[in-house]
């Protein structure tokens, strides 16, 4: 008797196995078809000398890599890049927890502006750039519009090397920083209320609390924060090229403009796709250091 409901355990088990596997299959076949095929794809053309879509030429190895390694272009656009994320993230982080803070409180008017910080997630990239780029203008845009009825004389934002970097700061802080906030928002929510009640009561102030409470338990959230705005930051392309395509001067060229005028307008396909594998292995190895960095002790 025992060995017969183990036997049917078994197959039970197997089956469900089975089902899974099969429930998964279209999903699985998709996502060969639409992302691990172009992956290998780029990945060999990436060590083949190619001046186009198909690969020509002879095998060169890493020969493609080492080119882009020693690009001073791209060597521009990695510190370039490396800036920009830094800046934008840290930015991102003051601002999401600032408002972050202020509406997880049952103040008058918090619905409304919870609901008017979603507004730029639902606008496409592009479509920001376009009306930053109206925004900048230099002689009709509204912000020197706004700058000279109060006597200041608005720059050039696109002609000098600081402005179009403050001009792209900007532009893709409004467009990430409602992400930010709604992550903050959603862990906040999750606090229990009776940790600072405690706290008070053991006359804590305002700054031990969040640093010592608010601060810890936010890690998870934190740590998810970090990792997709890390990864979005890194592929920062749109905002970009439309208010400035990397200019002036290369000013504010980034790894995916650099990836994309190397690709499509110098047509080295090689290089390109060695560029872009590079910049994921920047990306897994940072995104690697913040889960051990960030995650619990006793979970290293």
């Amino acid at each position: 008797m025992a060995v017969s409901v183990m036997k049917k355990a078994g197959r039970n088990k197997r089956s469900r196995r089975t089902a899974g596997i099969l429930l998964t299959l279209p999903a699985l076949i998709v996502m060969a078809a639409t992302v691990l095929y172009p992956i290998l794809w780029s990945l060999k053309i990436s060590v083949f000398e190619s001046k186009g879509m198909m690969t020509s030429g002879s095998f060169v190895g890493l020969e493609n890599y080492i080119n882009v390694l020693q690009s001073s272009q791209f060597q521009s656009a990695l510190w370039n890049t490396l800036g920009f994320v830094s800046v934008t993230i840290i930015v991102e982080l003051i601002i999401g927890f600032a408002v972050a803070l202020v509406l997880n409180r049952s103040l008058p008017g918090t619905k409304f502006f919870r609901v008017l910080f979603t507004l730029p997630l639902m606008i496409a990239p592009v479509v920001s750039g376009l009306q930053w780029r109206w925004l900048f203008a230099d002689q009709y845009g509204v912000i020197n519009s706004v700058l000279s009825m109060i006597g200041i004389d608005g720059p050039l934002w696109m002609g000098s090397v600081w402005g179009a970097r403050t001009a792209v700061l900007i532009a893709n802080v409004w467009l990430a920083t409602p992400f930010v906030i709604l992550i903050l928002l959603a862990a906040m929510s999750s606090l229990s209320e009776d940790l600072y009640e405690a706290a008070r009561l053991d006359g804590a102030n305002a700054v031990q609390i969040f640093t010592n409470i608010t601060l810890p338990l936010l890690k998870p959230a934190i740590l998810m924060i970090l990792v997709v705005r890390l990864s979005d930051a890194f592929r920062v392309f749109d905002i970009v090229y439309i208010l400035t395509q990397g200019g002036p001067g290369g000013s504010t060229e980034v790894l995916s403009t650099y990836i994309y005028k190397s690709t499509f307008t110098g047509l080295n396909f090689g290089q390109g796709s060695a560029a872009s594998f590079l910049v994921m292995i920047m990306i897994m190895i940072i995104s690697f250091g913040l889960f051990r960095l960030l995650r619990p002790k006793e979970d290293r």
